[in-house]
């Protein structure tokens, strides 16, 4: 509870915040009280769209938001930090005053910087930045009141002086501890990472609202406890999620792979077993990663649900899970053949479950599943795209159409066959698509996508692998052409659909596999940063698990950045 005094001052600030009013004293109390009542205010005229945080701050107190009369007030800005400081520059030395002073209130409103556009896209990166930038402010608040609000806002407690000096400031906005403040303060405790923390963690992981549990799981830092791990396996029991599953999926087996102190073989084993027997329940996604769990913990017990792997007619009771069964990837088949393969060493059976069921029932009295497995050489596909094998079963092709691929492909001879000038870049991304389209098995489906200036969908539905596919495809090519810049931000924006992603939502995206084809570095667009491209797709594909493979068709900069898409995605590399 803050002091009656520190309360009897925040009043008249609360009650008239645009009023100009004599400096407070540095270091002060109320000083304090003004700083976090302007960090509300800019956070309420962000949200609104009303604050462009790149622009200056405008001379003119007529022309000035809101927050800056208090931040005057406050000696955070002087009158010389107009049309020369922006309003992301104002926060900046906000949140530096705040950590330097630390407070409940202060803690309070860079919570609220720590939350901000949760319920936007991931697209939007600023406000991913101000969240990023909160949470280090944030870890470097060393108050223990500050802290303990934190604890309770995690927990959905509201601190009830807060709820009144809120209510009195902004009297017709409707107070609650909402999802984003508690996603974010569990985010802060798990990066603090404090004993007196778990057992908050831990209670959110059974919270009615799935993007609590998510935060919780995903939030949650060795060391491991063993009482953690139980409650993280039975909070997994009882997953239906897609999302969440996942995340509940991989922290339990981080748990096991360092495990906690106590942690015997036996009940090892009674958790490997309680894993696997979420298979099937939330969706091919969290199969994928139930595969992970077999290949580091591989066990005979595991060998049935391989086998039942193979067969993509996944049925589930939850009408969401067949959905997304319904397009099971062609990638879960292809891995627990492998698995099955390595544990069994019957490395001549292909993927028919049939076949390996009738092996089981003869041979499994005989097997000895190695500790250790030996890596799968997977199964051969004759569709292949500038070498890179198409293996997956709703594939995406992004194309770079920038001027540039009229140029020629890195490496080409002066003259083609026959004596003919070879081809620009563009007609031999055209000719291998054609190809990898045309051995690709039936039943398997593509899109198509380019950038230039912008991304663009030229197939807003998928096509079907057959007998007219390559003709429409061809037909489709022949409408393309080189010329502008080069926004893969936005591109792969359009291929990955991200859009649409939200935090905790069940994954929007249909494809399993995407090919990047570009020939320079991106040139055009709001995206452009290597490092913001790869946390804009690292983000959206965390719990997608889109393969990424990525081709690089030129001879200046670029290269470097598709290797590292395709290292961070599970996808392969090339440079032709």
């Amino acid at each position: 509870m803050l002091p009656r005094a520190v309360l009897l001052g925040l009043l008249p600030i609360v009650a008239a915040p645009a009023v100009a009013q004599a400096a407070l004293a540095a270091g002060s109390p109320e000083q304090a009280a003004a700083v976090a009542q302007a960090i509300t205010l800019w956070i309420e005229d962000f949200e609104r769209g009303d604050l462009a945080v790149k622009n200056s701050l405008r001379a003119g107190e007529d022309l000035q938001p809101r927050y800056v009369a208090l931040a005057r007030r406050a000696q955070l800005l002087r009158a010389e930090d107009e049309e020369r400081i922006t309003h992301l520059d104002a926060l900046g030395k906000m949140l530096f005053f705040a950590e330097r002073n630390p407070s409940v209130a202060l803690a309070d409103a860079v919570l609220g910087v720590a939350s901000i556009g949760f319920e936007r896209s991931f697209l939007d990166l600023t406000a991913l930045e101000l969240r990023e930038t909160a949470h280090w402010t944030l870890m470097r608040m060393d108050n223990s009141g500050a802290w303990f609000l934190l604890l309770r806002a995690a927990a959905g407690e509201q601190m009830p002086i807060l709820q009144d000096l809120r209510a009195a400031a902004t009297p017709d906005v409707e107070l609650a501890v909402g999802p984003a403040r508690r996603v974010a303060a569990l985010q802060a405790l798990g990066r603090k990472n404090r004993p007196v923390f778990r057992a908050t963690l831990e209670a959110s992981l059974s919270d009615p609202d799935p993007r609590i549990r998510l935060a919780a799981a995903e939030s949650m830092q060795p060391p491991w406890r063993l009482d953690g791990m139980r409650r993280a396996s039975r909070a997994l029991a009882s997953e239906r999620h897609p999302v969440v599953s996942q995340a509940l999926v991989r922290l339990v087996h981080a748990m096991l792979r360092t495990a906690p102190a106590g942690l015997e073989p036996e009940e090892r084993a009674i958790v490997c077993d309680g894993m696997l027997a979420q298979f099937g329940r939330c969706g091919w996604r969290t199969d994928m990663e139930l595969l992970d769990v077999v290949e580091a913990f591989p066990s005979k017990d595991a060998v049935p649900m391989l086998i039942e792997a193979l067969d993509l007619e996944l049925r589930s009771p939850d009408a969401l899970v067949t959905a997304i069964n319904e397009r099971a990837s062609p990638l879960l088949r292809e891995r627990a053949a492998g698995l099955l393969r390595a544990m069994t060493g019957a490395i001549l059976l292909g993927s028919d479950p049939a076949e390996w069921r009738e092996f089981w029932a003869r041979e499994k009295d005989k097997i000895q599943v190695p500790v250790v497995l030996p890596r799968s050489r997977g199964e051969k596909t004759t569709a292949q795209f500038f070498g890179v094998p198409v293996t997956g079963g709703s594939i995406a092709f992004l194309i770079d159409t920038s001027g540039s691929m009229r140029d020629q492909p890195a490496g080409s001879p002066v003259t083609g066959r026959r004596g003919r000038p070879p081809g620009s870049r563009l007609s031999a991304a055209k000719e291998q698509l054609l190809l990898a389209v045309s051995a690709m098995p039936p039943g398997t489906q593509f899109y198509v996508f380019t950038f230039a200036d912008v991304g663009r969908a030229w197939t807003k539905t998928p096509i079907k692998v057959g007998p007219q596919s390559v003709r429409s495809l061809t037909e489709l090519l022949s409408r393309f052409g080189a010329k502008g810049g080069t926004n893969l931000g936005d591109g792969l924006v359009t291929a990955l659909q991200l859009e649409d992603v939200r935090y905790g939502d069940a994954v929007a995206v249909k494809i399993d596999e995407l090919f990047v084809l570009s020939d320079g570095e991106p040139t055009a667009g709001v995206v452009r940063q290597p490092d913001e491209i790869l946390q804009m797709v690292h983000e959206a594909n965390k719990y997608a698990k889109v393969r990424i493979h990525s081709v690089f068709t030129g001879t200046g900069g670029g290269a470097d950045l598709l290797k590292r898409l395709a290292d961070e995605n599970g996808g392969v590399f090339v440079q032709r």
